[in-house]
């Protein structure tokens, strides 16, 4: 009942909504293929083999339904890109960092940092970035956006030290520190994974983890932060 007694009537729903929200959805779903076929063909063939129409066979449509939707091939791989931030950004806020020790809090962070480094997909998506910034022939525009990731990538973990390291989030080289360290742990072993099917082994990376626990604590002493 609206004000002055009239009553609201609410617009029903008809079959031209219904079927302009299926065509987004399926718009949706065709463009989440199309990005997925990208990182798969890297990963399975190589970049450098990974060609426009592997691209769309894996996707399941013409290159010419890929280019209407993203232009050209560059467009495309930036897409990817993007569409990893987003995930990016999804992960670190809904991450909860927790445990009673600075040891237990970072092991948590590593999991997280896990989910993004430590994938297939991330060996794709580094090739991708090296590949935009270095070729020549890509436009001055998509190297700048390359770029512009790259710089905001260490600030977006900031959220995750800010859990877990206590009063010691202040200080910003301890944030890097930790956060170049872990990645570089993850990377590394991604790497070695790949190429001889290596895996490290669990007492590897409690020792890592006490590692950066322990210069942590360390450098917070010296400044009187708590970490714990």
């Amino acid at each position: 009942m609206g004000s002055g007694g009239r009553l609201w009537h609410t617009a029903p729903v008809t079959t031209a909504t219904n079927r302009a929200r299926r065509r987004r959805a399926d718009g949706e779903e065709t463009r989440a293929k199309m990005l997925d076929a990208v990182v798969e063909s890297i990963v399975d063939k190589g970049y450098y083999q990974t060609s426009s129409n592997e691209i769309a066979r894996r996707a399941g449509v013409t290159w010419g339904t890929i280019q209407h939707q993203f232009g050209t091939r560059e467009q495309l791989l930036l897409a990817v890109m993007d569409e990893r931030w987003r995930n990016l950004e999804h992960l670190v806020a809904t991450a909860l960092i927790e445990g009673d020790t600075l040891e237990q809090r970072l092991d948590a962070v590593l999991d997280v940092l896990a989910q993004h480094y430590g994938t297939a997909a991330n060996l794709a998506h580094l090739q991708i970035a090296l590949d935009l910034t270095h070729d020549p022939n890509v436009s001055a525009d998509a190297r700048s956006v390359v770029r512009r990731h790259g710089t905001e990538l260490g600030k977006a973990w900031r959220p995750l030290f800010d859990q877990a390291l206590g009063d010691a989030a202040s200080d910003p080289e301890l944030v890097t520190y930790a956060f170049l360290t872990l990645r570089g742990f993850l990377t590394a072993n991604l790497i070695a994974s790949a190429i001889s099917g290596r895996t490290t082994k669990r007492s590897q990376r409690d020792l890592l983890v006490e590692g950066v626990a322990c210069t942590i604590r360390a450098r917070a002493a010296e400044r009187g932060l708590a970490v714990d």
